[in-house]
């Protein structure tokens, strides 16, 4: 079993990859792209992607992925406890730090520390990324935002553990199969396979007024809850937007299927990304 993330070894997503297919060899990609990619051209089994963070907001990049790779769907969904940590070369202390490293949403996750300490924010393609490269500097002055995990790997020391403003930061990730491979759903552990059934899709309102009201009605209507609504730009032509949304329910089963039947009247298409599990604990890979 094979299982590709972004990053590099010790990065957030090789943990959430690990937890979702415990046993898998997980293959490493520069690029979220490059992770859609080996699944969707069978050099991987499965793929682990993070969606969005409970304060810096949705990956805005993997959403677009997942409308645009027809050929993968959600098939589990996980929450992971994020503890970002200040991490230096040995010797060094917090007092020697001017820069710290780290990806754009992990630095958006721990700005108020950073700030409050005038360190000034480098942007890296990975938290595990920024690690390595601090490893690699030996510069006493240069740190990286971080896991624990990612310290041990490439011989850092914690200056500072737990430095995310909000003491319950968390990312959501996704696990992706192959559309028509059932079998990779059955090799996620029972454990996070036991929520009620979710569904996320993606859609485009029909160009008429009212629209995006009418999309939504049926779902109110079937006492359907909804737990995420997000627009981006469709990328096809300037002021255009595709919407995100997820919802509780099994969009083959009643209600949840004439919600669906009556929400199509109203858009243009209506993608439906995947049904899974809701996730009902937090990992804590990096305590």
């Amino acid at each position: 079993m094979q299982v590709a993330y972004q990053g590099i070894p010790g990065a957030f997503s090789e943990a959430a990859a690990l937890s979702l297919f415990p046993g898998a060899e997980a293959i490493p990609r520069d690029t979220f792209a490059d992770v859609f990619e080996a699944l969707e051209s069978g050099v991987v089994n499965a793929a682990v992607v993070p969606v969005e963070n409970s304060q810096a907001g949705a990956v805005v990049d993997v959403y677009d992925l997942l409308r645009r790779h027809r050929g993968a769907r959600i098939v589990a969904e996980a929450m992971l406890r994020v503890r970002h940590h200040l991490l230096g070369v040995p010797g060094a202390r917090i007092e020697d730090v001017r820069t710290a490293r780290s990806h754009p949403q992990a630095l958006a996750q721990v700005e108020e520390y950073l700030r409050g300490r005038s360190i000034r924010p480098v942007v890296a393609f990975d938290t595990a990324g920024a690690a390595a490269e601090v490893a690699q500097l030996r510069d006493r002055s240069v740190a990286a935002v971080a896991s624990r995990r990612a310290a041990e790997r490439y011989g850092l020391v914690v200056l500072a553990p737990s430095i995310e403003t909000a003491p319950d930061n968390m990312t959501r990730f996704f696990a992706l199969a192959p559309a028509h491979d059932a079998g990779v759903a059955e090799r996620i552990p029972a454990a996070l396979r036991s929520g009620a059934p979710k569904t996320s899709l993606a859609y485009a309102t029909a160009n008429v007024a009212g629209a995006l009201l009418r999309s939504l009605q049926p779902f109110a209507t079937a006492g359907l809850q909804l737990t995420k609504i997000e627009s981006r730009p469709s990328r096809e032509q300037p002021w255009d937007y595709v919407f995100y949304l997820d919802f509780e329910g099994d969009p083959v089963v009643s209600p949840a299927s004439e919600a669906l039947a009556l929400m199509r009247t109203s858009c243009a298409w209506v993608h439906v990304l995947g049904t899974y599990p809701a996730a009902t604990s937090v990992l804590e890979p990096d305590g």
